[in-house]
């Protein structure tokens, strides 16, 4: 089985009933269809200003750029959210690790889009741009994928997520035992799920 990515893997956490065995059906019969993804130009946009130190108005560039009017429409109100979080502080760019998260027999790539020292302190950041809200069960699952596959002895990197529509940053204070659990069942459910569908 090819790697999950952490997203796909978060929603099938939150789905319930029939609609994981759907979820798990629709990935396997098509990975490449679900490797397109509507929030590309802007999220590689935005890592690129900060690598590259560009200023902000980049953003709007490649809302300009794009033929889809859902783009035109949504993109926007990301760059707006995006703008608040910028006013919050300086921050500088790093390169953000990547790593494989195991859990059984099922492989979640742990993906942060940005790394930002943020009051000293090198945040993790993975991106998130849907304009349904960001629940806190949504925001613990996120957070502790990035803390077990990043995080874990190296204590100098603060896990994150950014809703990115209102350029709130949200950090993990404290690991849960139970949400490892959580997250262990889960992981088992999909792949058996994925064997026999």
């Amino acid at each position: 089985m090819d790697k999950v990515s952490l997203t796909y893997f978060v929603d099938f956490v939150l789905k319930s009933g029939t609609p994981k065995l759907t979820g798990v059906r629709e990935y396997k019969e098509r990975k490449d269809e679900l490797s397109t993804d509507f929030y590309r130009p802007i999220r590689e946009a935005i890592v690129e200003m900060h690598k590259n130190g560009l200023p902000a108005s980049t953003l709007t560039e490649v809302t300009r750029a794009q033929d889809d009017e859902k783009r035109q429409k949504h993109y926007p109100l990301v760059i707006a959210g995006y703008r608040s979080f910028l006013a919050e502080g300086p921050m500088n760019f790093f390169e953000p690790p990547r790593a494989g998260l195991s859990l059984g027999a099922l492989e979640i790539d742990v993906n942060p889009e940005l790394g930002l020292v943020l009051s000293g302190k090198p945040h993790l950041i993975k991106l998130y741009f849907r304009s349904e809200p960001l629940t806190p069960r949504r925001t613990a699952v996120i957070l502790a994928l990035l803390s077990r596959g990043l995080c874990e002895g190296h204590p100098e990197y603060v896990p994150a997520v950014l809703d990115v529509r209102n350029g709130k940053l949200h950090t993990y204070a404290n690991t849960s035992s139970r949400i490892d659990v959580l997250l262990r069942g889960e992981a088992a459910a999909f792949a058996a799920m994925y064997g026999s569908v």
